[in-house]
């Protein structure tokens, strides 16, 4: 695979993915987490199936250039590349009104590509029916870890274009955490709460950063390539001040992790499990993705009949994530194979660090550089 190709899912991508995140966060309180990877899927299968301004919005949203062809080989290997079955699993969907003929060639693209689908559902006729297909279409794909994602009246007989996207992923940690102790943390500076939080010492990546100050820590898991990237302001009440700032250039991505060093890691890190459902309408407005919503969008590519008629009237997101101390698990894991991480050369003169994440923090589980979810942790007992 040439570099010139892939260069869209790797540095654009992670604007992309702060980009959105940092949209989100905003407009949520407490716990957030969200598989930036699994939308940009969703948003690609849409941008496939667009022409004109429609299109342009969504490339726009999605850092990609305006004047190139998708690359369908590239996205494919993205995906070889990324996703270990049984670890991580995802399921993106696009369901339309059967008023709609879809054209072959995107069903078939689609599903070659993207590994996602594509399907006709009697929303006018029996709406109640199309829900609870969706619903049972997102269960089977996650293995029934995730259930629900519309609730009783959502999908309307007047809906013409459903976009599902609900992610699971499970894993354990390269080295597990041997010891849980009773601990504090600080929701803010005077409200404190009893929590259970992992403890281990141990040879990990890490980074001090001074200017933006915060620290970083990266907890490898045993298959696959994946880390927990977490970053936890200097100062117990300073998430959103970090998000402000971390996330506004990817460029402090790319810094942090280029200066990432090993050192010698006191670990304290709170056991957390929590769904994170969100509806993405509002989010992607406020990014300019406002075409796709209104009956002047452009989905010609993905039905001939549906040319000023089709347009996204619901746009639903659900993530799962359990984080213990065998690892990030939500079932359990067979038949694995196990791939060393590889630490690199380790200095003699090894520096001593504390890393104790006892308050709201961000946390990145990323292969790579290449980011699969985005979370803020603000209460380990939600």
């Amino acid at each position: 695979m040439d570099n010139a190709a892939n260069i869209h899912y790797t540095s654009l991508t992670s604007n992309y993915s702060f980009s959105l995140f940092k949209e989100l966060s905003s407009s949520v309180e407490g716990n957030v987490f969200v598989s930036t990877y699994s939308i940009q899927f969703l948003l690609l299968l849409l941008a496939f199936g667009s022409k004109s301004k429609t299109n342009d919005q969504l490339k726009s949203v999605l850092h990609l250039s305006k004047d190139k062809p998708p690359n369908f080989e590239n996205i494919k290997s993205v995906i070889a590349k990324l996703e270990v079955p049984g670890h991580l699993t995802v399921a993106n969907g696009i369901f339309s009104d059967k008023a709609f003929s879809l054209n072959p060639e995107y069903t078939k693209n689609t599903q070659k590509y993207l590994n996602s689908e594509v399907r006709s559902v009697d929303f006018s006729g029996n709406p109640t029916s199309g829900e609870s297909e969706l619903n049972k279409w997102v269960s089977t794909k996650t293995n029934g870890k995730i259930s629900g994602i519309f609730k009783p009246g959502e999908i309307k007989k007047e809906t013409v274009l459903v976009l599902a996207s609900a992610v699971h992923f499970q894993n354990l940690w390269k080295k597990q955490f041997a010891e849980t102790k009773n601990a504090s943390f600080c929701l803010t500076a005077t409200n404190h709460i009893d929590i259970k939080m992992m403890h281990q010492t141990g040879h990990f990546k890490y980074y001090k950063d001074n200017h933006l100050k915060f620290a970083a820590v990266e907890i490898p898991y045993k298959v696959g390539g994946y880390e927990m990237l977490i970053i936890l302001p200097d100062k117990m009440d300073a998430v959103k001040d970090l998000e402000n700032v971390f996330l506004k250039k990817s460029k402090n991505y790319a810094h942090l992790l280029s200066n990432m060093t090993i050192h010698n890691v006191e670990l304290d890190v709170p056991k957390f499990k929590f769904e994170s459902e969100m509806d993405l309408i509002k989010t992607m407005q406020k990014l300019g993705l406002t075409e796709i919503f209104l009956p002047t969008a452009d989905f010609s590519e993905l039905s001939s009949s549906g040319a000023g008629k089709l347009k996204v009237s619901s746009m639903k997101h659900k993530t799962y994530v359990d984080v213990n101390e065998k690892g990030t698990e939500a079932a359990a894991v067979t038949g694995a194979g196990i791939e060393n991480y590889n630490l690199e050369y380790v200095p003699k003169d090894i520096k001593n660090v504390k890393f104790h994440a006892c308050h709201p923090f961000l946390f990145i589980i990323k292969k790579d550089k290449d980011i699969l979810f985005m979370g803020r942790l603000s209460n380990p007992t939600a």
